[in-house]
């Protein structure tokens, strides 16, 4: 049995969680909510009518964070202006049920159009500002709205405001507050699915490397500038529908009421919620939520106090859990199984390092071409890369042919890395070109040179820490992922068959290297060497042509560099891989290379065979500072 990549599956279990089956447990869950909570509200009179809008209030908390949280949670965006997207969205919704008297589902849509315009238009400076700078430009997208947009009187009311009308099905309507919590408790359960299905796809997986390292994402195919804007669309969407219920829900909206003076200050607030809650988690954030806005209820006793009973216990629990509630229980959790986990590592990394994965080229990538070894694979000529006016790289040439081993070595600061760098498009060459299989890609960004068979690794590692080693692989495989993004927002059968296909081909790599005991674990928690043959796996398992290796035996024991150079053998001779190879451990380029090219002060010193650069006298130079007769 193959699956729709032609990859062998396998399913032991008989049982397969298909996109029908989640579908059929999300509607009875929606019915659940929708049925049983007014049903139970009003036979045991759980809650008075004041109760059931405080927890209305905390549900529409709950949504607002969930929808900050994709943005500044998954993908690392800051936005200290997100209260302005909720103003968007209720004043949109108001517009619509108002005058025309649309059914508030429409006006919710309309909402999820507007936030997502807005979000599109202030997610454009995010392609070139990060930190402290993003942030300034968010909090000025919130005065902008306030002072302008929010205070149009044709538009908005102005101070005056709008009226917002309560849902209606039919000839019910939500006007009891117990009602309106049933239906915020089912659209909750909504942004739970959706957010689950978002964190369980490529989408996800390119937001978590995006916020751990862009150039890792480009590295793997993902198009940082296209995701960044999604994460803002998508979150703008969410918080705009989130800021319409919480206006149906208090029936007012006015130029005040999502202002950075006004109180709560939404934008402010959703921050901490998600920040005391724990980036990037649901569970954390959805009771951080529910904690902020039922705990100044149970403290209005305190008479304003509660404010100082609150500032201190935020200050308490960052200073004791910077990750937020979420991070304390996996703190919890590494501590219990830290010994365990110590133990294993220990046995895994005394065991020489496995053959590699031999993977068969996916679908969904341009075919593979037909190249004769020893025919030109890759061609860089002539290549000038600046900095400041320093020279990093002075006009570099060589050529790597197909079914070779080609080493790049040279002194601290010879430009190795800054012409890999332009090679695989993370800089901008002043002057040159470089042709891969004939093909001009100056022009490609690193993501379209991952699509057309160039893998990469990186000095510092490129993988993804934060995220387990199977999560890694799947990320790896990100140009293999081409189900549409709203397919994979609602989990189609296409996206559905395609993330199983992925994870089939993850774990056979897994097996493949020998780490089957630590698919789940998070990548930060391995060795330095256990990591360095995971990112080699990443590597591989798309079957690119050509590999650029940076410095692989960085950190590793003499037995492991040895062990390194049969793997790097076994890539070229059994996996029929071509490697571009920048290394500082001479014997081992000595032994596995089959041509060398040698750079000093971003000039080509010389290049030739192993023997033939081991007798020149001006690389003998260039590293021991001395002229040899």
């Amino acid at each position: 049995m193959t699956d729709i990549r032609g990859w062998p599956y396998e399913n032991p279990t008989g049982f397969r969680f298909t996109p029908t089956k989640r579908k059929l447990v999300a509607a009875a869950l929606l019915v659940a909510g929708a049925a049983l909570p007014p049903w139970l509200f009003r036979s045991t009179e759980f809650l008075s009518s004041a109760d059931a809008l405080v927890l209305g209030r905390a549900v529409c908390f709950a949504l607002m964070a969930l929808s900050l949280n994709i943005l500044l949670g998954y993908a690392g965006q800051i936005s200290l202006g997100h209260g302005a997207f909720l103003g968007v969205g209720a004043f949109a919704s108001g517009l619509l049920t108002i005058q025309p008297q649309l059914p508030v589902v429409v006006g919710l849509l309309g909402a999820a159009v507007a936030g997502a315009l807005f979000a599109l238009v202030l997610g454009f400076p995010a392609l070139r500002l990060r930190g402290l700078y993003l942030s300034i430009v968010t909090i000025a997208f919130a005065f902008m709205m306030e002072e302008s947009w929010f205070r149009w009187e044709p538009l908005t009311g102005g101070s005056a405001g709008l009226e917002l009308p309560r849902p209606r099905a039919g000839a019910f309507v939500f006007f009891e507050h117990a009602d309106f919590l049933a239906m915020l408790l089912v659209i909750l359960v909504g942004f739970w699915l959706l957010d689950q299905n978002l964190t369980g796809t490529k989408i996800g997986r390119a937001f978590n490397a995006i916020r751990w390292d862009e150039r890792v994402a480009q590295g793997f195919g993902v198009s940082v500038a296209g995701y960044k804007l999604l994460a803002f669309v998508v979150s703008g969407a969410l918080a705009a529908v989130s800021g319409a219920l919480y206006g149906h829900l208090i029936g007012f909206v006015n130029s005040e009421s999502f202002a950075f003076k006004s109180q709560p200050n939404f934008s402010l607030l959703l921050v901490i919620i998600v920040v005391i809650g724990g980036l990037g988690s649901r569970v954390g954030v959805v009771l951080a939520a529910v904690f902020y806005a039922v705990i100044p209820e149970i403290l209005r006793a305190l008479q304003g106090w509660e404010l100082i009973v609150g500032a201190v216990a935020l200050i308490d629990v960052m200073a004791r859990h910077p990750g937020g509630f979420a991070g304390a229980v996996r703190e919890a959790r590494h501590k219990r199984g830290e010994k365990k986990a110590r133990s294993r590592l220990d046995v895994v990394e005394d065991v020489a390092m496995p053959k590699l994965p031999k993977m068969p080229r996916p679908a969904g990538l341009p075919e593979r071409p037909d190249v004769l070894s020893g025919s030109t694979l890759l061609e860089v000529e002539g290549v000038s890369v600046s900095f400041s006016g320093l020279k990093a790289v002075d006009d570099a040439s060589l050529t790597v042919r197909s079914g070779q081993i080609v080493g790049l070595i040279g002194p601290n600061g010879a430009g190795k890395t800054t012409l890999f760098n332009a090679i695989s498009g993370f800089v901008t060459p002043e002057a040159g070109s470089a042709r891969f299989l004939g093909r001009e890609m100056m022009s490609l960004p690193p993501h379209a040179r991952a699509r057309i068979g160039i893998g990469r690794t990186f000095q510092q590692i490129g993988l993804t820490k934060d995220l387990s080693v199977k999560e890694n692989l799947l990320l790896a495989q990100h140009v293999v992922a081409d189900y549409p993004v709203l397919k994979g927002l609602a989990c189609t059968p296409q996206a559905f068959d395609t993330e199983a296909s992925l994870e089939q081909r993850a774990r056979h790599a897994i097996e493949a290297l020998g780490f089957d005991a630590f698919t789940d674990t998070p990548v930060k928690n391995l060795s330095h060497g256990q990591q360095r043959l995971i990112e080699l796996g990443c590597v591989l398992v798309t079957a690119p042509e050509l590999l650029l290796l940076d410095e692989p035996s960085a950190g590793m024991s003499p037995g492991a560099v040895e062990n390194l150079g049969e793997r790097l053998r076994d890539i070229r001779d059994d996996l029929g891989r071509t490697v571009l190879l920048i290394e500082h451990h001479i014997p081992l380029v000595l032994d596995v290379c089959d041509y060398i090219y040698v750079l000093n002060f971003g000039k080509v010193l010389a290049h030739g065979t192993t023997e033939e650069i081991a007798r020149k006298p001006e690389v003998i130079g260039a590293y021991f500072g001395e002229d040899v007769a």
